[in-house]
C-alpha cells in the first residue's frame, strides 16, 4: 500500500495542470518507474507529501486562471472604452470564445489531475474542499470532441427559442418568420383569441420538430450528460446534474417543497381556471379540470401586463397599482443615479462601499443596442477587480433588477478572499437567491417611499392585494414549471422515462404538479416540451438553479426581514410582503457572512447562517403570500369553486 501511495505521489508531481514552466508546452501523464527511495514510514509524511503535490497542481492552475481573468479584463475594457471605437460584436464573440476554450482546457486537465488525489489523506480541510470541488465537472468533464458536440446541441436548442423559424399561419411570404422569444411570446401576451394561442402553440412545435429535430437533439444531449457522469464515477447520471448540491436525493427535497406550497397553488389555479372559462369558452375548460397549456403560457406572460384577461382581486380603477415611471424619472433622473441608490442599499447594511475608482473605471454603460431586448446588466469577475456593465434604460423593473445585480457585485467582491476553486457560490442558484432578497425589498412601497417615489410607506389594502396577486402569478405559477422541467430531464437521464414514453410522461408531470393539459389529443410521437425547458438544458441556466433561487430567495428574505424587525408576524403594519430591510446591520451581517465563505463550506452550512435551517422550505413563500391565500380561499368559496383538478386523458401511449 505504501508503494502505491508513493507511486500516486510521483504521478501528482509529474502530471501538472497546464503548461511546463520552461517550455510552455502542455504536460501529459507519462509512465513512472518504482522509485528507489525509501517510502515514508509515517502517515503524516504521506499527508505532507500529498498536500505539497496537490498545492503545486493548484498553484499552476491558479496561474493559468489569472491569464484567463486578464483576458476577461481586456475584453471588458475594450467593450467599454471611452472616447474610442468600441469592440465590435464579432470581436467580443471571438474574445468570449477564446476565454471559454481556455477555461475548458484548464478545468478539464485540472480535474483529470485532481481525480487521482487521495482526498481522505489530505489534512487541510480547505484543501480537501478545493479538490472535491474541482475534481468533478459537468459538461466540461467531457472529452474535447464530445464537449464541442454538447455546445453545438445547446446552440441548436437556443435557436429553437430565439431563432426566427416559425411562419405565421404557415405563410412566410407576407411576413418573415418569427422567434418564439420574444416575438411569439409577446403576441400571445397581447392576444384575446384562443384560436391565435392555439396556432402559435402548434406552429412553434411543428417548426422545431421537423424531421424530429427537437427530439433527436434532446436524445443526443442526454447521452452526453450520461457520459459526463461516468467520468465522475457516478452510476446515477443525475448525481452529476446535481453535482454541487451534494445531496443524495435532491429531487425529492425539491418535490417536498412543491407539495408544501401546493395548497396555495391549487387555490390560485382554481381562481384562474374560473377566469379562463369566462375569457375563452372555446378552450372548453371544465370546472374541475386542468388548464390548457397555451392559456397557461399566456397567464405566465401576462403577470405584469396591464391588459391581462384575468381579473385582479380589486379590478376597479381606483385600486390599481400606482404608476411610478414618471416619478422615478423625476427623482432618479439617470441610470447612474439608480445604480448609486442600489449600491447605497448594500452600504446601508454595512457591506462594501463602492469607491470612486470603481465608479470611474469599473462601472460602464452599455451602448443602446448592446443589451438586447431584456437589456440585462452584467457583472464581470476578474480578480483582483470586479466590474459592472449596466443597462441604460430607466424604469421600475430595471430599478429592481439593478438591486439584484448589485447583490451579485457584492458577492463577487467578498468571495475574492477565497482561493481559486472556492471563489464561487456554494451551489448553483445560491447567489441568485441572495439577489432575490434585494429585488423583493426594493420593490416594496416602504422602499419606494424611502426613495421619494411614493408618498406613503404602504399601499391601500386593495392595492396591496392586487400587487400580491400579480406577484403570485409571476412566482407561484412558475415554480412548479421549474420543477416539472427539471424532473423530466433528470428522470430521462436516469432511465426512469424511456424514449417511447417521452411525451406522455411529460404531460403526466404537467397534470400531477401544475394542473396543465395539452390543448388536444397528443401521443408519444409528439414532443411538446415548453420553450423554457430548452433554456434550462444548459447547466448554467438550469431549471434546478431557478427553482432554488426562488425558494431559497424567499427563505433568505424572511430571515433578513425578521433580523431587521421589518417583519413582525401577526402585525398588519409590518407584513412580510412590505418589508424593506434597508439599513439593517443585522441582516447585513448575515448576508456578508454567507458571501465571504464562497464555496468553502457546504451550501447547507452557509444557508444556516441566515436561516437557522438546513433544508429548502416553502415557509417564506407561504408567509409572503398569506393575505393572498386567505383572499383566494374566501373568493373561491363565494364563487363555489372547488380547488384541484382532474385532467382529461389527452396523451395516448400507443
Amino acid at each position: 500500500m505504501r508503494l502505491l501511495w508513493l507511486l500516486v505521489l510521483v504521478l501528482l508531481t509529474v502530471v501538472v495542470a497546464g503548461e511546463d514552466d520552461s517550455t510552455g508546452t502542455t504536460t501529459t501523464p507519462r509512465s513512472t518507474t518504482t522509485p528507489s527511495t525509501r517510502a515514508p514510514t509515517r502517515a503524516s509524511n504521506h499527508t505532507t507529501g500529498y498536500e505539497h503535490a496537490t498545492q503545486q497542481i493548484l498553484k499552476k492552475a491558479t496561474d493559468r486562471m489569472h491569464l484567463i481573468w486578464h483576458m476577461k479584463r481586456r475584453i471588458f475594457l475594450q467593450l467599454t472604452a471611452k472616447g474610442k471605437s468600441p469592440m465590435t460584436g464579432g470581436q467580443a464573440l471571438s474574445g468570449k470564445q477564446e476565454v471559454e476554450a481556455d477555461t475548458y482546457r484548464l478545468m478539464y486537465e485540472l480535474a483529470a489531475n485532481l481525480s487521482v488525489v487521495p482526498v481522505a489523506l489530505l489534512g487541510d480541510p480547505l484543501l480537501r474542499r478545493r479538490v472535491q470541488r474541482l475534481a468533478k465537472l459537468q459538461l466540461q468533464g467531457l472529452r474535447p470532441k464530445d464537449y464541442e458536440q454538447a455546445k453545438d446541441l445547446l446552440r441548436t436548442t437556443h435557436n429553437f427559442v430565439s431563432g426566427q423559424i416559425v411562419c405565421p399561419q404557415e405563410d412566410c411570404s407576407a411576413r418573415g418568420p418569427l422567434a418564439m422569444y420574444p416575438q411569439i411570446v409577446n403576441k400571445n401576451m397581447r392576444s384575446k383569441l384562443y384560436e391565435e394561442l392555439l396556432v402559435n402553440w402548434f406552429g412553434w412545435r411543428k417548426a422545431i420538430n421537423e424531421k424530429e429535430l427537437a427530439k433527436s437533439t434532446f436524445i443526443d444531449y442526454v447521452r452526453l450528460l450520461r457520459i459526463a457522469a461516468t467520468y465522475n464515477g457516478h452510476v446515477t447520471p443525475s448525481r452529476t446534474w446535481y453535482l454541487h448540491y451534494d445531496t443524495e436525493n435532491f429531487q425529492a427535497e425539491m418535490e417536498a417543497v412543491v407539495w408544501e406550497i401546493m395548497p396555495l397553488y391549487r387555490e390560485l389555479h382554481a381562481y384562474l381556471r374560473h377566469e379562463v372559462q369566462a375569457a375563452y369558452p372555446k378552450a372548453d375548460t371544465k370546472s374541475d379540470g386542468a388548464i390548457s397549456a397555451p392559456v397557461m403560457d399566456q397567464i405566465l406572460s401576462q403577470d405584469w401586463y396591464p391588459h391581462q384577461f384575468f381579473r385582479t382581486p380589486h379590478p376597479s380603477r381606483q385600486h390599481q397599482l400606482p404608476s411610478v415611471h414618471r416619478r422615478l424619472e423625476e427623482v432618479l433622473v439617470t441610470p447612474v443615479k439608480i445604480n448609486r441608490k442600489a449600491a447605497e442599499f448594500f452600504e446601508s447594511l454595512g457591506l462594501n462601499n463602492q469607491s470612486a475608482t470603481f465608479w470611474d473605471r469599473w462601472s460602464r454603460r452599455m451602448n443602446d443596442d448592446d443589451g438586447g431586448l431584456e437589456c440585462k446588466s452584467q457583472v464581470y469577475y476578474f480578480p483582483p477587480d470586479v466590474a459592472l456593465r449596466y443597462c441604460p434604460k430607466l424604469d421600475y423593473k430595471k430599478m429592481m433588477q439593478i438591486h439584484g445585480i448589485m447583490a451579485e457585485l457584492q458577492y463577487n467582491i467578498y468571495k475574492l478572499s477565497q482561493p481559486f476553486g472556492l471563489d464561487t457560490e456554494p451551489c448553483p442558484g445560491f447567489g441568485a437567491a441572495i439577489a432575490e432578497t434585494a429585488i423583493l425589498a426594493s420593490g416594496t412601497a416602504r422602499h419606494l417611499e424611502r426613495l421619494h417615489i411614493l408618498l406613503n410607506k404602504s399601499l391601500s389594502e386593495e392595492q396591496s392585494l392586487n400587487r400580491l396577486f400579480r406577484m403570485g402569478v409571476h412566482t407561484l405559477i412558475a415554480v412548479p414549471q421549474y420543477f416539472i422541467n427539471d424532473k423530466f430531464l433528470v428522470d430521462v437521464m436516469d432511465g426512469r422515462i424511456g424514449v417511447k414514453d417521452y411525451n406522455c410522461a411529460y404531460w403526466n408531470l404537467q397534470d400531477k404538479f401544475a394542473g396543465v393539459q395539452p390543448p388536444s389529443q397528443r401521443n408519444n410521437k409528439d414532443f411538446d416540451l415548453d420553450f423554457k425547458f430548452y433554456r434550462g438544458m444548459n447547466p448554467e441556466t438550469s431549471n434546478t438553479k431557478k427553482f432554488l433561487a426562488e425558494i431559497l430567495g424567499f427563505q433568505f428574505y424572511r430571515s433578513f426581514c425578521l433580523a431587521s424587525d421589518q417583519y413582525r408576524p401577526g402585525d398588519p403594519e409590518y407584513p412580510l410582503h412590505n418589508c424593506d430591510f434597508y439599513g439593517s446591520k443585522e441582516a447585513g451581517k448575515k448576508m456578508r457572512d454567507m458571501m465571504r465563505l464562497g464555496s468553502s463550506r457546504h451550501w447547507r452550512d452557509v444557508m444556516e447562517i441566515a436561516t437557522g435551517e438546513r433544508k429548502l422550505s416553502g415557509r417564506g413563500i407561504l408567509e409572503y403570500f398569506a393575505p393572498l391565500f386567505t383572499w383566494l380561499k374566501e373568493r373561491n368559496k363565494q364563487l363555489d369553486i372547488e380547488p384541484g383538478w382532474d385532467a382529461d386523458e389527452l396523451c395516448r401511449r400507443d
